[in-house]
């Protein structure tokens, strides 16, 4: 039984640990006395959400994944926040019999009885992240107390009476609101009767605030001061960074200016550093597709390719296999702009193109630092892609993303960076093209029903559909967990090229881009669109998102 099993052991089995990483985990032990899962998280051998998958099934107990949950205020209200902190646990929500509280400390007796006493109601402890929940602990009880949409809504109010208001508090306030819903991106767009704020959530923009249009220059002048850009331009765009903090946590910020007709336009990139992100089983690959990757990462050399267009998360996908590759036995090195997550055991370099430190330079110092494995940002011109492909046929793993619509597609763009087709025959092991898909709301979606001549439309055959028997279909609804959208969250769709003997030499000839994929199609290979009908017809997504992100 699961719960008998050490949590090290538990790891292996999932396969988050190698046996090596545990001796080595153990070594430390030694010389520093502290929980083996505490020495596992800080060498970055596992992230703390494994950790506390590990404890669930340890104790026979449900995960939950933190970020797709809202919190009820009632909930929030039964626990004093300074207690919240100090058990770290978040309280979810409360009916007549039960109090659910997410919680890693899950043997923690006195802590239970204490919330039964305070509750009145039986308490049921759910696991999760404990680095997950202490960030939302903060961002909900700091809500409860100050919340912040209704403070955004009384400084717009009283800009309307052209009264004056804090600016640099205003944008602060609209980096709060984005971290807490979880945006990507803030877009402050003039136009000609106000100014409109929108956050990027899960891929898609929403409309969250309108403002007076006379505070936009100040606004901007504002972004400007703290991203170190040039107030006094206003004609040509500009890009410049900050950090910012938010309840203790750090975010880095890419700002982007650009003139339009009716002002300046303001594009905020937020990064956060949740290292938790990267792993495989939570990108929503299959099990044949995980297999897949995994396996790719593990040749001792060739290039691997991830593409997609900007926005498809081509970054994460490429930091999760990364994390699979054994850089205890294999010297590992890395060239990010910029570097946004930091791993132990893995030499990470940042580029700085004022220097001179371009990611061709990097590959060619690379060659000098006995590598095993390389991992390139991303291949944006000729002498990249040409140092990068020649490395990979001379005994290194080289993996690296290019923006291409579809995995074929990359054969073609590599030619029109100058590359033969013998070096990319030779070189290339595999492609994964990927886009992101909203999933649908588990609070909220409803099942619907859609007759034969629709799934015929998308050529979707009755052998495809005999593969999921059971399958049930789901309309997006809306409730407070999704803001209304009917979607929580997002997971990948993936199509996967693997380049074996056959497509190799279709490669060498030079066949079209059609002859490829119907070859790669009879070896095996599930195009992007029937990777995404699959995650439709297991309830996951729906027909419209794989049709909003897939041509």
């Amino acid at each position: 039984m699961a719960q008998n099993k050490p949590i090290g052991q538990l790891l292996k089995e999932l396969g988050f640990i190698t046996e090596e990483q545990i001796q080595v985990a153990l070594q430390v032990q030694k010389a520093n006395p502290k929980f083996l899962g505490e020495i596992l998280e800080e060498l970055d051998f596992v992230t703390s959400a494994e950790i506390a998958e590990a404890i669930a099934i340890q104790h026979g107990l449900e995960y939950i994944e933190i970020e797709q949950i809202v919190p009820s205020e009632e909930a929030l209200k039964i626990v004093p926040k300074e207690i919240a902190i100090s058990k770290n646990i978040l309280p979810i929500s409360i009916d007549n019999e039960t109090f659910v509280v997410a919680t890693q400390e899950v043997n923690d007796i006195m802590t239970m009885d204490y919330l039964q006493k305070l509750s009145k109601r039986n308490v049921k402890f759910v696991v999760g992240d404990k680095k997950a929940i202490a960030r939302y602990v903060e961002i909900y009880y700091y809500q409860l107390e100050n919340p912040i949409e209704k403070e955004i809504d009384e400084m717009i109010e009283r800009a309307l009476q052209n009264r004056e208001i804090d600016i640099p508090h205003l944008v602060d306030l609209f980096l709060n609101s984005a971290i807490k819903d979880k945006a990507t991106d803030i877009h402050i767009t003039p136009e000609k009767s106000a100014t409109h704020v929108f956050f990027r959530i899960d891929g898609v923009l929403n409309h969250y605030y309108s403002l007076p249009l006379r505070l936009h220059n100040q606004i901007v002048a504002r972004i400007k001061i703290i991203s170190e850009l040039d107030i006094s331009e206003q004609r040509k765009p500009q890009d410049g960074a900050f950090s910012y903090n938010f309840l203790n946590e750090e975010f880095d910020l890419r700002v982007s200016t650009l003139p339009t007709n009716h002002g300046e336009n303001i594009v905020l990139r937020l990064l956060g550093k949740n290292a938790s992100l990267f792993n495989l089983s939570h990108l929503g690959l299959n099990e044949t597709n995980t297999k897949k990757v995994e396996h790719f990462f593990q040749k001792p050399y060739g290039i691997i390719l991830i593409v997609g267009p900007t926005g498809s998360g081509k970054t994460t996908t490429l930091y999760s296999a990364l994390r699979k590759i054994d850089s205890l036995k294999k010297n590992v090195l890395t060239i990010e702009d910029p570097i946004e997550y930091r791993f132990s055991f893995i030499k990470q370099t940042q580029l700085n193109t004022k220097a001179g430190y371009t990611f061709d330079a990097a590959i060619r110092s690379f060659m000098r630092q006995d590598p095993d494995v390389m991992l390139v940002g991303e291949i944006r011109d000729e002498a990249t892609a040409e140092l990068a492909v020649r490395a990979s046929i001379t005994g290194h793993l080289v993996l690296s993303t290019l923006h291409t619509n579809n995995a074929v597609g990359t054969i073609p763009r590599l030619e029109d960076l100058k590359i033969p087709s013998y070096l990319i025959a030779s070189g290339l092991v595999a492609v994964i093209a990927q886009r992101l898909v909203r999933k649908l709301c588990n609070r909220c979606k409803q099942t619907t029903q859609i007759d034969m001549q629709e799934f015929q439309k998308r050529g979707i055959t009755e052998e495809f559909l005999a593969k999921y028997p059971n399958y049930q279909l789901y309309k997006p609804v809306g409730c407070e967990h999704c803001r209304n959208t009917g979607y929580n969250g997002r997971n990948a769709i993936v199509e996967i090229l693997e380049v074996n003997d056959s497509i190799e030499a279709l490669i060498t000839k030079q066949a079209s881009s059609q002859e490829i994929f119907e070859e790669a199609k009879r070896n095996g290979m599930v195009p992007l669109k029937f990777d995404g009908y699959e995650k439709v017809l297991l309830g996951i997504t729906t027909f419209e998102e794989i049709d909003r992100v897939v041509d």
